[in-house]
């Protein structure tokens, strides 16, 4: 296979079995969908398997858990990690497959691209923006969306990424890892939906977030 899709669940039955029709449907090139589940204790495996997706359950909960041992088991030339709840569209793919044929990252921006009312409340869009904002300052490389579930790799950038953040830290962790390897990193403007089930994201995250980025930035342990 030339290209894996990564789909992190956690709980996510609604929309689990929706998405992978949706990608097989709309990507039309050599590529194998792995679902990598942090636990879930609903139907997401049952409908994941009957999508004929390839599963990589974890033992321990989260999505952050799940990436580490999946990046370190998946062997393809590019694999694109995209959030499972149906709130990113399949098509986008395609555009960040083509950036990776000059970059080593690629991220899909919401921002850049566009947001359907209601898919991203004002409260988390203010967040969203001002944790984007201190990435940038803090790493000294402009960043438009550093949360966004959507992010493309090749081979030598998913292998050489080390992941040890343990929760909804996972994509600052990517950009602190990103600017540590000197990796080239582009951005493809993206359409955000209104996912399926609830949001597991809450304002204290996103302080975990900043203050992650912080403590990657000054090498704080």
């Amino acid at each position: 296979m030339d290209v894996t899709i990564l789909l992190p669940t956690l709980n996510e039955e609604d929309g689990i079995g929706p998405m992978i029709e949706r990608i097989r449907s709309t990507c039309h090139f050599d590529l194998q969908i792995v679902v990598a589940d942090g636990g879930s204790t609903d139907k997401t495996l049952e409908r994941a398997r009957s999508a004929g997706a390839i599963l990589l359950p974890i033992s321990q909960r989260g999505k952050a858990k799940a990436i580490g041992p999946a990046f370190q088991s998946i062997d393809t030339p590019y694999l694109v990690l995209v959030d499972s709840d149906m709130s990113y569209d399949p098509a986008d793919i395609q555009n960040v497959l083509e950036a990776l044929k000059e970059h080593e990252v690629c991220l899909g921006s919401r921002f850049m691209g566009a947001i359907e009312p209601g898919a991203m409340s004002p409260v988390n869009r203010a967040g969203n923006q001002a944790l984007s904002r201190l990435a940038s300052v803090l790493y000294g490389r402009p960043v438009s969306d550093v949360c966004t579930g959507l992010w493309g790799f090749r081979k030598e950038a998913y292998k050489e990424i080390i992941i040890d953040s343990t929760h909804f830290e996972l994509e600052a962790n990517f950009f602190a890892e990103i600017s540590r390897l000197g990796l080239r990193l582009a951005e493809a403007p993206i359409t955000y939906r209104r996912r399926s089930g609830r949001s597991k994201l809450m304002i204290w995250d996103g302080v975990n977030i900043a203050a992650y980025l912080a403590r990657k930035a000054f090498h704080i342990k």
